[in-house]
């Protein structure tokens, strides 16, 4: 009968937009879960990182390679116990602690046309297991490991220092003030043993927004590794915000990029996903 006919749609109706309803919660929940897993490792990478650096200066908050560390974990939002609890590990560790250290990997893995250079670095309580782990990444996509050292004509390791593009106001912590000048920070930058600033933005450049230049189009400052702790220092007794800064491996030349098509993206970005695992 007709009722009967649309009784049965509205079942099935109702059943669609059940299942409708369940697919999308399934995918919410395994987005939410890959981020959780991402979250988590991020966590623990800068947890590490507070160790080692609190290790090497027992624990001494004044030293810019421990602020470093802990600018960086709040940037990954890791828990305010967790980040003082990874000072006092450092700071105190136990006689059966192993320490920490950093092993380099030079490599070529695939590309779109090609082989993609690159060089890994790895903090491990275990050089070994880290060795066999980081040969049977490479391998498995195809790429091959080389001589540390190999791709040092590729790329250059320099101090990385970004600087806000305002100082930021005593009033509130967050709050930016007037824009720094471009020649005092230049001349301060200098004297500090920069080897290169960019200003990047032009002159012309619509620059209203501050709190997204701040964040996202700072002044990128490099030095030699050595020097990076000295201009830091230097940059920061002169009133200028240092929101980030390390030592980073940058390629030489333009010459020497490679632009990868989107299945060649998509196939790195997943093999630099399994080495931050």
């Amino acid at each position: 009968s007709r009722r009967q006919q649309n009784q049965n749609n509205n079942h099935n109706l109702q059943i669609s937009r059940h299942m409708a309803g369940h697919n999308k919660w399934s995918k919410i929940k395994r987005k939410k879960a890959a981020n959780d897993v991402a979250r988590a490792r991020d966590h623990t990478k800068a947890a590490r990182a507070i160790e080692v650096a609190s290790r090497s200066c027992q624990g001494d908050m004044a030293d810019i390679s421990l602020q470093s560390a802990v600018a960086a974990a709040r940037a990954v939002q890791l828990p305010k116990e967790r980040i003082e609890k990874a000072i006092e590990r450092g700071a105190n560790p136990n006689a059966k602690d192993e320490l920490s250290v950093i092993r380099r990997y030079d490599g070529m893995v695939p590309g779109s046309n090609g082989k993609v250079a690159v060089i890994i670095e790895t903090l491990t309580e275990n050089k070994n297991r880290t060795a066999a782990n980081v040969r049977h990444l490479v391998t498995k996509i195809g790429g091959e490991l080389l001589p540390t050292g190999a791709n040092d004509w590729l790329f250059e390791h320099v101090g990385v220092v970004c600087v806000s593009r305002n100082k930021h106001t005593n009033e509130e912590e967050n709050a930016f003030g007037e824009p720094v000048d471009e020649d005092e920070l230049l001349e301060c930058a200098l004297d500090g043993g920069a080897t290169d600033v960019d200003f990047g933005a032009d002159e012309d450049e619509d620059t209203s927004n501050a709190e997204d230049d701040n964040i996202d189009n700072p002044i990128v400052i490099k030095c030699e590794t050595s020097g990076l702790l000295r201009l830091v220092q230097s940059l920061k007794t002169d009133g200028y915000v240092s929101s980030q800064f390390d030592n980073q491996w940058l390629v030489r030349s333009d010459d020497n990029k490679v632009i990868l098509n989107e299945e060649g993206s998509d196939k790195f970005e997943k093999f630099l996903d399994s080495m931050d695992e």
